[in-house]
């Protein structure tokens, strides 16, 4: 399967996990993931497409750059890499950029930069924020471990 191809469907998984369990969220909580009223309709949708990032770039460095580097030395596939490392990654890198990017944004819309602080320690143990941040890492371990034995599967055959 492309590698390319791998990352975009890794992306796509996390986007419909954060979907599936923000819908879950709210209807067990009967209220919003994001409870200010004055936050806007994008903050959240903002916060979900910096963790897809946060999923896509460490698949795509680790499929694009490092696999160019492995085929250039005349291995099929980068071996030995851990994917622990790369899904702990994500995951932090998904939570503190959730955050960034909601303080970020919540508090230019209020216009005081006291909201800063204040929108990131509200939201730093929210259900939305933790759970959209473990679902990073569980997609960016599950795809690169299919990666990798979809890898070791074709060097078998050969």
């Amino acid at each position: 399967m492309s590698r390319g191809l791998i990352v975009v469907m890794a992306t796509i998984t996390h986007l419909s996990l954060v979907v599936l369990t923000t819908g879950i969220v709210v209807f067990v909580t009967h209220g919003d993931v994001i409870v200010e009223r004055d936050a806007g309709t994008l903050l959240g949708p903002a916060m979900v497409l910096g963790s897809m990032a946060c999923v896509f770039f460490p698949l795509a460095r680790r499929f694009g750059v490092e696999g160019r580097d492995a085929r250039e030395s005349g291995d099929e596939a980068p071996r030995g890499r851990r994917i622990l490392p790369l899904a702990l990654t994500a995951a932090l890198s998904s939570y503190v950029v959730m955050l960034l990017i909601g303080a970020t944004v919540y508090a230019s819309e209020r216009g005081q930069a006291a909201w800063l602080v204040l929108f990131a320690g509200r939201y730093a143990a929210s259900l939305f924020v933790t759970v959209t941040s473990l679902e990073a890492g569980v997609v960016v371990a599950g795809f690169a471990l299919a990666a990798k034995a979809d890898a070791a599967r074709a060097r078998s055959f050969d």
